[in-house]
């Protein structure tokens, strides 16, 4: 966003990173923060290898083409890409948001499930770097019948 002739950061796209590096369980939030570190797609496969989240360079290529094109506020252009993008926004939904950023990624998963009709809207759940290796189990989440959202405590 530009102010003044000064380039200021769009708070939705900050409250985005802040919340994918503050919880970097997904695919999504280990590309950015290698983005973040200047890392090549080699670099970053090589790095998930070494932690056993096995994935190959051309796959840190799509994830990272995914993430640069939610943070430019652009939904993927290929329909056979929906679901992907769709699953960095489904993630957010797992952790609080404000509600500026919550509607946003309603619009987006909207918007997304429209190219793909099995696209879910429902919080991400368990998942892993690598496309073999076993989803580690976790605690149960459980949707709030309020506002169908995973949070803690009272419905905010």
């Amino acid at each position: 966003m530009v102010h003044n002739g000064e380039c200021r950061p769009n708070p939705i796209w900050s409250e985005i990173e802040e919340i994918l590096i503050n919880h970097p369980r997904t695919r999504y939030a280990k590309v950015l923060l290698g983005m973040r570190r200047g890392l090549t797609d080699a670099e970053m496969s090589e790095e998930a290898i070494r932690a056993g989240e096995p994935i190959n360079a051309e796959s840190v290529a799509q994830v990272r083409r995914l993430v640069r094109l939610s943070l430019d506020d652009q939904l993927a252009p290929a329909p056979s890409d929906a679901a992907e993008q769709a699953g960095l926004y489904r993630e957010l939904l797992n952790y609080r948001c404000s509600p500026q950023l919550t509607q946003h990624i309603n619009t987006k998963l909207a918007k997304l499930r429209e190219r793909d009709s099995k696209i879910p809207l429902t919080p991400l759940g368990q998942v892993h770097l690598g496309a073999n290796d076993p989803a580690k189990p976790g605690k149960s989440e459980r949707l709030c019948s309020e506002c169908y959202m995973v949070h803690a405590g009272e419905c905010p």
